[in-house]
């Protein structure tokens, strides 16, 4: 059974906000911890009282503006010698205690910690200091200070450490094992065995694909007598286009993937048709994509390669940012995420105040916010569809060149100080040498003329035209089928007279917009092409107004047919209404008849054809959309800077981070538990030296990925047990296996314990790619969970009782144990379908039961049943035989069900 996870782990950041989690902890404090206090303060006396009471308490209240990253008032509270020394109190002496009296002070002007810092302490906390005052102020005689902000080990430079010696050799397969088995002899620890064949082989199918191995893969596997039969998998499962999509939807989780959402129609968060960005991350994790590269094109892909559509793709990642209606969130929400995906760092602590633990100051927040100030979102025309609606490419790109950026004061939207615009910059702490030229040397883009005129693109042309032409040949059915209703029905049916008049005008109408479709399309080759004289673009304009004139005339010509069809029908009572309506649409015709005739003058102009669509934002609160923004013909730099300084080689943070998701999600737990926070308020490293090496060989490697997933499965680790048994001195030694002398028991995600339903029941959908599922098909669909329309709006129920990631920010998936998801597994649609056919592929003519229960165990759990095991199966498969409506397919359809009702089903072992 798994285990349920222990307080130390409660505040690991997963899919639930920080925020959030503290606050339950501090309504449990409250309730809980005042009368605990006050017992405390009775004895707080000793120095362990010291370590584990008050210095904590200072390290929480005080340390941020007393200690090794700021000095207010000159003062330094992080060790006591220092205290002595600033004066804030004489040991012993209670009395007389400027401590004592600044945090009991009731003034909000004179209290500590201040007003902006918090609540003031309570008042069990202040007996408990003035306990430990009045006992002597113990403390530990080499009681050292905070280390310099600058010195914390994520921010020094990434080094090769040198692989370890280790006397167990025969145990390492490679070099991560070395530093793991370096830990395990330290501590007096013994590294469980290899997992059994079938345990191994769930494993690596489930980690690398994400979709179970078949019973027949499980036979093979356990038959196969080579020595590198297990790597031999490996290298299938990673060349296996399943991989691009298991790993994803982790990288989804973390890039914080959602398809639009909104009111109704309106859309109000990120873009419609992001899902070529998720292909896009399948199709580049399948082709072995560098993560640096992935990273600077997500970033600053327009900037990067402007006429490649690939990596306009890319910066879907950006699209995803949108927001309607608040500039300022969608600009937090950007520099959030890209400090905690990318860099580690929770820049977000910057945006009201200098942060409390890094040495990122309030400023620093802005200069990040400059970096993305300028950009927009758009929708650019892809091959084949003109309706924007329908399909197109959400991408980035800078449209407000010279936007300012400055400091909200407090990060209140309505106070910014405008005395300085803040221009883009790094914190200082992490001005590196770059391995190459300065990345942040920001140089103004100029873009080719695609890409600020999308329109010239040679399918735009041939899209709109696909479009008219469709539209012309429905018409013409419909005409048709006029003709034949008016030739049946005869002279005098006037119904099927106005049918056929406005059929008639309706092939008009699509006629001569076709037509100017290609003479606006002339019109505007003629403006572009700077070589084209005067006389020749002046044409060429005239007759593509001319052309939309005549389109508007049409158009005013069938409204008036409409209007006198719907007066002919009309009952007394409604025609005075109607008649002027129809005197309306004459005015409108005779004026569309004299716009057509009357001469082109030089100020006349045309609608061009568009190529991309602005994504209209809402910031000036009008109700109505912004004026819209134009395409520009150059980009800042702005963005490629930071992509280029963040994936820079020397940089400290970023391969830490992306080994650390990687590690996290082979095996179970990460090397730094607090994975979007690397700064120092974060945890520290389990096993430094291998994350350093871990990043070191990201890096060396070209930034591939594959060869990292290679080295982690194939390692001894990797491969170990995840069984206690016989473990009782590693147990004693590190309950918790933060050494690692074992493996740790994954609960699935929510897309794989669906995912692995159909795909033992042989009905997984294999198609790759494409739109996404929407929810009212979801329930029958077969479709990879990968592809289901995920929004925060809408979201799979059978996912979201598996912990499905949320939308706003998932670096961890949660692990919930939930009565539901039982019931989700016994009484759910899919479940119940899925065991009979589960249960059909799983038998074989000609054997019996006992072979039926023995491959089931093995293929859906990874178990060997032992006898005891068997004899409760068969017995029980007895039972549902004999039973009024019983068969044996019946039968071994019930015990599938309850094989999937196991822990081990939704557990990787």
């Amino acid at each position: 059974m798994m285990r349920v996870a222990n307080c130390s782990r409660l505040l690991q950041p997963r899919c639930i906000k920080p925020t959030v989690v503290l606050d339950r902890v501090r309504l449990w404090f409250a309730v809980a911890c005042g009368s605990l206090l006050c017992t405390m303060a009775a004895d707080a006396g000793s120095l362990d009282d010291y370590q584990t009471k008050i210095k904590p308490l200072f390290k929480t209240r005080c340390f941020s503006c007393h200690g090794a990253l700021k000095q207010e008032g000159g003062l330094r509270l992080d060790t006591v010698e220092l205290m002595i020394d600033g004066g804030v109190f004489t040991p012993g002496d209670t009395t007389d205690s400027v401590l004592i009296d600044r945090v009991s002070e009731t003034s909000v002007e004179d209290r500590m910690p201040p007003e902006h810092e918090g609540e003031p302490l309570s008042k069990a906390e202040i007996e408990l200091l003035s306990a430990w005052i009045a006992g002597g102020a113990p403390a530990p005689e080499d009681e050292q200070p905070e280390i310099d902000p600058d010195d914390h080990w994520s921010f020094q430079p990434i080094e090769r450490p040198v692989v370890p010696t280790v006397k167990k050799a025969s145990w390492v397969r490679n070099p991560i094992d070395s530093f793991i088995a370096k830990a395990h002899e330290e501590n007096g620890l013994t590294p469980q065995p290899d997992a059994p064949r079938a345990i191994l082989m769930r494993r690596l199918y489930l980690d690398l694909i994400g979709i179970p191995p078949s019973s027949d893969e499980i036979a093979a596997a356990e038959a196969d007598k080579a020595s590198d039969w297990y790597e031999k998998i490996v290298e299938r499962l990673l060349e296996d286009p399943r991989h691009g999509e298991r790993w994803a939807r982790h990288w989804m989780d973390i890039w914080r993937y959602s398809d639009w959402w909104g009111l109704n129609a309106q859309l109000r968060n990120s873009q419609r048709h992001l899902w070529h960005w998720r292909d896009w991350i399948v199709a580049s994790l399948n082709e072995d994509r560098g993560y640096d590269e992935m990273v600077r094109l997500m970033l600053a892909g327009d900037e990067l390669h402007p006429n490649d559509t690939d990596s306009l793709v890319a910066t879907g990642y950006l699209a995803r940012n949108f927001f309607l209606f608040n500039r300022n969130q969608w600009m937090d929400e950007t520099v959030e995420h890209v400090g905690k995906a990318f860099l580690g760092l929770t820049f977000d602590c910057a945006k009201c105040h200098d942060h409390k633990f890094d040495p990122i100051e309030h400023t620093d927040f802005y200069k990040m916010r400059a970096f993305f100030e300028p950009y927009q979102v758009r929708m650019d025309m892809l091959p084949g569809e003109a309706n924007l609606i329908k399909d197109g490419l959400p991408r980035a790109f800078d449209a407000l060149l010279d936007a300012p950026t400055y400091r909200l004061i407090r990060g209140e939207e309505g106070n910014p100080d405008k005395s300085k615009v803040i221009q883009p910059g790094v914190p200082e702490f992490l001005d590196f040498e770059p391995a190459g030229e300065n990345p942040l040397d920001i140089q103004p883009i100029p873009l080719p003329a695609e890409a600020w005129q999308p329109e010239r693109r040679d399918w735009v042309l041939k899209n709109h035209l696909a479009a008219a032409t469709a539209k012309q040949k429905s018409v013409q059915t419909k005409r048709k089928q006029a003709e034949a209703a008016m030739e049946k029905a005869g002279e005098g049916d006037t119904a099927a007279e106005f049918a056929l008049k406005l059929a008639r005008v309706d092939v008009e109408i699509t006629n001569a917009e076709h037509e100017s479709i290609s003479l606006r399309y002339e019109a505007m080759k003629a403006e572009w092409d700077e070589s084209t004289s005067e006389e020749v673009a002046m044409a060429a304009k005239a007759a593509a107004i001319r052309a939309e004139r005549k389109v508007s005339l049409l158009q005013a010509k069938r409204s008036l047919i409409d209007v006198e069809k719907r007066l002919g029908e009309a009952t007394e009572d409604k025609r005075e209404a109607i008649e002027k309506e129809q005197a309306k649409a004459q005015v409108k015709l005779d004026k569309a008849e004299q716009a057509l005739a009357a001469k082109i003058l030089p100020d006349d102009s045309f609608t061009p054809l568009i190529g991309a669509q602005w994504s209209a934002t809402r910031f000036l609160s009008t109700g109505k959309d912004d004026p819209a923004v134009e395409f520009p013909p150059q980009s800042t730099g702005r963005r490629t800077a930071l992509a280029r300084w963040i994936t820079d080689r020397n940089h400290p943070l970023t391969a830490r981070v992306a080994v650390n998701h990687l590690w996290t999600r082979h095996l179970g737990q990460p090397l730094v538990a607090t994975v979007f926070d690397m700064g120092r308020n974060g945890a520290k490293p389990s096993n430094a030296a291998l994350l350093d090496w871990l990043a070191a060989e990201l890096i060396d490697s070209g930034y591939n990925m594959k060869h990292l997933h290679r080295l982690i499965v194939n390692s001894a680790v990797y491969r170990m047990s995840s069984s206690n048994a016989g473990a009782e001195s590693n147990l004693a030694i590190d309950p918790d296996n933060h050494l690692w002398w074992r493996r740790v028991p994954i609960r699935l995600e929510s897309q794989v314990v669906r995912d692995a339903v159909l795909s033992l029941a042989g009905t997984l959908d294999p198609t790759m790619g494409g739109p996404p599922v929407p929810a009212a098909k979801q329930p029958e669909s077969k479709r990879r969970s990968l592809y289901f329309f995920h929004s925060n709006n809408q979201r799979d129920l059978f996912l979201t009782m598996f912990d499905e990631a949320l939308v706003t920010d998932c670096y961890r998936r949660e692990q919930s144990i939930v009565p539901q998801q039982a019931l989700a597994l016994t009484n759910s649609k899919l479940v119940l379908t899925s065991a009979g056919q589960i249960a059909d592929r799983l038998s074989v003519d000609g054997e019996d039961a006992r072979d039926f229960v023995v491959r089931s165990f093995k293929t859906l759990l990874g178990i060997d049943a032992d006898d005891a095991e068997i004899a409760a199966s068969l017995k029980a498969l007895s039972v549902w035989e004999g039973q009024a409506d019983g068969s044996v397919q019946r039968a071994r359809g019930h015990f599938i069900w309850v094989l999937v009702n196991h822990n081990d089903f939704v557990t990787v072992r």
